[in-house]
């Protein structure tokens, strides 16, 4: 009896959410009869899960900020130590953004095991409307491991839902091959299962191909990286938007193959650590001198990206800072063509074939084409990490940058064993099973 109550508590608790992923009005909870036993309780399952995306150590706050800050595009400005560590590239087991990134992932990942579980015993739903659940909480499932895998290198793959801690939930690191296969046959079943249709703020089978370039594009995997960025951009479903800007002052544009929804009732905290005190803000971290001299004379993306008050610099991309309603990009348009740029470079592509996805970014900038005379793989590659610094800024893509491509060491002056963050060491007192990373 007591285990079956912890369960229903724990299934309470993870149902607890809205009535659709926009809703500002959420549902407390749901009893136990109807927790995820019909298609109802799965429909607030999945809610519970996109909602595990909006908390601060995710799309909340620090996915996109602690890439950039632990690289060179910001500084920290702040007071807290968390974030001071980071910047400092010495960071401690102990960091609290960390664990936060680690236990919320965990925490999302399992709303999504139980909606997975459960999707089989619903009664009330076809099979048609069973396969896009399924295929949405597989994708929830992919983009959390795959944050996890970014993060820390290969973690535990845990595929069934936990009610409680007992000795099950010791589970120790898989490999990082084995982690990201995890994610890849996530993510490639989702896109066989997904409507190919828009869905503000929900996945799609063009969001999964998305995820799935990136994922490749990480593991060196660059034909299959460049053929899931051609799907997305053959599709026709997306179009870049005209004006740069627009992607941050419009939600859920053309260009938007996912983002995190936000409102005034369920709000991030974006703007107000990047806007100074003096526009309302908390100023944790500013744009550093570096990202601040990388961008191009004439490119329109300086202006919407940095923002100046009195001699501070600040990131202006999310301004929603009284509302702090701005919605965050999970995976947008413009990526699919740097990684299909980069994936060609590497497979030895015809040069003028990359130049061509490179200049697609440059044009929408304002910027002229790359000269023909950049031809070499090296160049290819320098180009299209220049895009991706000024196109991405502040949007959580740097660090991961520098290191697929090989230069976090260099240009950050870090060590091999820095190339990964540490495993939360909160996480390795209650787990004997988890091994740290080397050098921590």
């Amino acid at each position: 009896m007591k285990t079956k109550y912890l369960a229903w508590v724990a299934a309470a608790v993870l149902l607890a959410g809205c009535d659709s992923s926009l809703d500002t009005n959420p549902t407390a909870s749901i009893d136990a009869e109807t927790a995820l036993g019909n298609a109802r309780g799965i429909e607030l399952g999945l809610t519970g899960a996109y909602r595990g995306l909006q908390r601060s150590g995710l799309y909340n706050q620090e996915l996109m900020v602690l890439p950039d800050l632990y690289a060179d595009n910001l500084d920290f400005s702040g007071t807290y130590s968390t974030h001071q560590e980071i910047s400092l590239r010495n960071v401690s087991a102990a960091n609290a953004a960390l664990s936060d990134a680690w236990s919320q992932s965990y925490a999302g990942i399992n709303r999504v095991n139980n909606v997975l579980s459960a999707i089989p015993k619903v009664t009330d739903m076809s099979e048609a409307a069973k396969g896009q659940a399924r295929g949405e909480g597989l994708f929830l499932r992919g983009l959390f491991y795959l944050n996890l895998v970014r993060y820390f290198g290969g973690v535990p793959l845990v595929t069934e839902p936990s009610t409680g801690v007992d000795e099950s939930s010791f589970v120790s690191r898989a490999s990082l091959q084995e982690s990201y296969a995890f994610i890849e046959k996530d993510l490639e079943e989702a896109a066989s299962l997904l409507s190919a249709a828009r869905a503000d703020g929900r996945a799609t089978k063009g969001a999964a191909n998305a995820l799935l370039a990136r994922a490749y594009l990480e593991e060196a995997k660059y034909t299959q990286a460049r053929d899931k960025a051609t799907a997305v951009i053959g599709s026709g479903t997306y179009q870049l938007v005209a004006n740069y800007r627009d992607l941050f002052t419009s939600k859920n544009s053309s260009e938007s193959i996912m983002e995190v929804q936000y409102s005034v009732n369920n709000s991030n905290s974006q703007a107000f650590w990047f806007f100074p005190q003096a526009l309302g803000g908390r100023f944790g971290y500013t744009p550093s001198a570096s990202l601040n001299s990388a961008f191009e004379a004439g490119d329109t993306r300086k202006a919407a990206s940095i923002g100046t008050s009195g001699a501070s610099r600040y990131g202006n991309k999310y301004f929603r800072v009284a509302n702090g309603d701005d919605d965050v990009f999970v995976v947008r348009l413009a990526e699919m063509y740097l990684i299909r740029a980069e994936a060609n470079a590497q497979i030895g592509a015809d040069p003028a074939t990359v130049r061509a996805d490179i200049n697609v970014i440059r044009r929408r900038a304002g910027l002229a084409d790359l000269p023909t005379t950049v031809t070499s793989k090296q160049a290819l590659l320098d180009a299209v990490l220049q895009e991706r610094r000024v196109e991405f800024a502040m949007e959580g893509q740097r660090f991961f940058d520098l290191r697929r491509l090989g230069r976090a060491q260099a240009v950050l002056g870090i060590t091999e064993s820095r190339l990964l963050f540490p495993i939360p060491q909160g996480e390795r007192d209650v787990n004997p099973n988890l091994a740290q990373n080397p050098g921590y």
